[in-house]
């Protein structure tokens, strides 16, 4: 049975965080793609603030939101409104997306796929939906490439918990370097691949209580003592790749 679990939930801390990803930033690999008037899917999309960055790329376009926790698209529906978006936001699954075959120029999807349990599927509808030749863009942390510094051990012990945590909801911390393959065996042609790093340092001081609550862990309340200890140093390694379908 296909799943997604959120692992790090959707409490204020994590929501704020990812209320400050933008298309520039985390999409911006993808961006020059899109051509106005395109119809693209934000697959996961979360809080919605990378989807109103692609619907002002491709504008006057449609640029649809997707993801299963719903009570996340308050803001972005309000952003868009004044700034006159062609945006729509939907609670969906996908490994069953509620669109027509073959309608959709692109698909888009951030920090989607290491939630998952069954990523091909996953890629099988995002090709279902995809016009002929249409464009996909992938972007997946790598948990396996994470570089942590610090004099506590509290970081490395937060990583660990995090992941065996991951690891029980059935999604994949590794998933990243694995976008080509997975691309190639669901039937696309891989154009370009790439990777980089996010310095998320001041990042995971701030969700880190939140997590910590939600895991009751040992080892991540030990993330506390990190407070305020300016040796600590942490960069999320991502990969992102851009295919076509065929």
């Amino acid at each position: 049975m296909h799943s997604t679990s959120y692992t790090p939930g959707y409490s204020a801390p994590v929501l704020s965080f990812m209320e400050e990803r933008a298309a520039d930033t985390h999409g911006g690999f993808f961006l020059p793609q899109l051509m106005p008037g395109w119809r693209v899917l934000d697959a996961g999309c979360g809080p919605g603030t990378i989807t109103l960055g692609l619907a002002r790329r491709v504008a006057p376009g449609l640029v649809m939101g997707i993801d299963i926790e719903d009570s996340q698209f308050g803001k972005a529906r309000e952003q868009a409104e004044p700034e006159g978006l062609n945006v729509e936001f939907r609670k969906a699954s996908v490994y069953q997306l509620p669109f027509e075959d073959k309608c959709f120029d692109a698909v888009f999807s951030h920090a989607l796929l290491e939630h998952l349990s069954d990523p091909s599927a996953a890629l099988a509808e995002f090709r279902r939906v995809l016009k002929p030749g249409g464009l996909i863009g992938l972007r997946a942390g790598d948990m396996g490439g994470m570089l942590i510094d610090s004099e506590s051990e509290g970081p490395a012990n937060c990583l660990a918990a995090y992941i065996a945590k991951r690891e029980k909801n059935s999604g994949d911390p590794n998933v990243g370097r694995k976008l080509g393959r997975l691309l190639r065996k669901a039937g696309f042609t891989v154009q370009r691949i790439t990777a980089s790093y996010e310095v998320i340092t001041e990042t995971l001081l701030k969700i880190g209580p939140s997590l910590a609550a939600q895991f009751g862990a040992p080892s991540y309340c030990s993330l506390h003592d990190t407070t305020g200890d300016d040796s600590l140093f942490v960069a999320l390694a991502w990969c992102e790749a851009i295919a076509r379908a065929q």
